[in-house]
């Protein structure tokens, strides 16, 4: 069995990290716990009788076993139809994870970002894989987690994989292991999600309304503003409607996947919509809502309602950020085969808010409240097959920006 080399003869020790121990064993080590376990009567057929994909870990979280569904998911078959010639890749997949951790294993984007790798990071303080492990190592009990891995998928793109998570610590001849065992849960909580996405927004849109009408009711409004508040009322009914349909569409989907449609926009369009969704709303007031100067007006192909619930969401969070009296600006640029827009203010996101800022469950706002980020994230990179970034420093302030494709083509 070939085990990942280790630097020295001694563990690996004392390497910085920002939440887990560092510390490894050796390859020998590594090798020497694999052979014990792998001896144990039954071990093997337990492991693969098992439903969900599991390893072993040892002290340091280093996997020294796994179970057949795991080998599965590395691999990307279904192990009832595994090909002949498949079995030689799952073969060699089992000794290249020897020795590594989970996050090493099945590639997370941030396991090679600091020297000590899976846990180290300053994101794994977040993370339900390595919490579970680290709690069922402490307290020698069973702790059950949820975790979202993101790993680097085909062409570069990075692919989101939610887990649930048990880890459970069990003593063999001496030394402590651990068993890590993971569900897939991506499907549920897509779903999940968006089903709650949809009402957020509609809220969003709502809101704007009924802040139009209010104005209306009180006669707050100028004869000469009338018109076009009423319009304004009938571009936010419209959107309401769409809402509602793709929504209908999305709970008649047994996938539960977003239909997407693609259409022609137009930036500047899109862009005005976004402003008239929210200028009404409270969250508003004594703001400014502004298009930037060098805003490019141009045409491109994307879904306009999945695209209008992004910038809005982009917008009524940097609205909710900024303190009365500053402003949010919008910007549009078109490049080379592809289209950007951009939501800036001046506040700048705590750091510790920036590691978890595109997670399910993180919000500022409270529980059950982290939405708006995470949907944007999940709307800009799944459906609309573009990506979405930010910076934010004390020089600049904080712009997100959502990058898209001149032409989408729909998922199949």
């Amino acid at each position: 069995m070939s085990v990942p080399p280790s630097s020295s003869d001694q563990r690996v020790a004392r390497l910085p990290t920002a939440f887990a121990p560092a510390e490894r064993a050796t390859a020998g080590e590594v090798e020497r716990q694999h052979r014990t376990l792998a001896a144990l009567p039954l071990i093997g057929e337990f492991l693969d009788a098992m439903p969900n994909m599991a390893v072993v870990l040892n002290a340091d979280r280093q996997i020294v076993l796994t179970n057949r569904p795991f080998r599965m998911f590395l691999a990307g078959d279904d192990g009832d139809k595994l090909p002949a010639e498949r079995r030689e890749v799952v073969e060699a997949l089992i000794e290249a994870v020897i020795g590594k951790r989970p996050g090493e294993a099945v590639g997370c984007i941030h396991s090679h970002e600091t020297e000590g790798g899976c846990g180290t990071t300053p994101f794994c303080r977040h993370c339900g894989a390595v919490r579970a492990i680290v709690n069922s190592q402490k307290w020698r009990d069973l702790d059950v987690q949820e975790c979202r891995l993101t790993v680097g998928g085909e062409a570069g793109r990075e692919i989101s994989v939610d887990f649930r998570v048990w880890a459970q610590h069990i003593p063999v001849e001496g030394e402590s292991f651990t068993i890590f065992s993971l569900l897939d849960i991506s499907h549920e909580k897509r779903r999940e999600v968006l089903e709650r996405i949809f009402f957020h927004d509609v809220m969003n849109t709502a809101g704007g309304v009924k802040g139009l009408a209010e104005l209306l009711v009180h006669d707050e409004l100028p004869p000469s503003e009338l018109h076009e508040a009423a319009e304004i009322m009938s571009q936010s009914a419209d959107q309401l409607v769409e809402e509602l349909s793709a929504q209908r569409a999305l709970a008649a989907a047994e996938s539960g996947d977003l239909e997407v449609r693609p259409r022609p926009v137009r930036s500047m369009e899109i862009v005005r919509q976004v402003l008239n969704a929210l200028r009404p709303t409270s969250v508003c007031r004594g703001r400014d809502l502004l298009v930037a100067a060098d805003a490019m007006a141009f045409d491109f192909s994307s879904d306009p309602v999945l695209l209008r619930r992004v910038l809005v969401n982009l917008v009524k969070n940097a609205l909710e950020a900024t303190p009365i009296g500053e402003a949010v600006t919008i910007g549009a640029r078109r490049l080379v085969g592809e289209v950007e827009f951009t939501v800036h203010n001046g506040t700048v996101i705590p750091p510790d808010v920036q590691l978890q800022l595109f997670q399910r469950s993180f919000s500022t706002k409270g529980a059950g409240r982290g939405l708006g980020t995470y949907s944007i994230k999940l709307l800009t990179n799944y459906y609309l097959g573009g990506r979405v970034s930010f910076v934010s420093n004390a020089d600049a302030g904080t712009t997100f920006t959502v990058r898209l494709p001149r032409e989408l083509t729909p998922l199949t």
